[in-house]
């Protein structure tokens, strides 16, 4: 198996959950944004909670889960944030 290395971003709760605001992850080559964060929950269980409503961006455009990644790719957590 080949594998690539992604940088991970988390932004508010999902930083929270995870005790990281950046994280750096070996996957499978051509993983897609959902397996990374599959794999995140795995390890992080106080990410969960999280999950239904994240965002994903990807080198900083927004992306579905179903985005396949590459190497080197920036993958941000995006929870929503409330507040005025």
């Amino acid at each position: 198996m080949t594998c690539m290395r992604v940088e991970v971003l988390l932004f508010a709760s999902a930083r929270d959950a995870v005790g990281e605001t950046q994280l750096s992850l070996e996957v499978a080559d051509g993983a897609v944004v959902a397996s990374v964060v599959d794999l995140l929950l795995e390890r992080h269980a106080a990410l969960r909670p999280a999950r239904p409503t994240l965002r994903f961006a990807v080198n900083e455009e927004f992306v579905h889960a179903d985005h396949v990644l590459r190497d080197r790719d920036t993958l941000a957590l995006l929870p929503p944030v409330s507040g005025g």
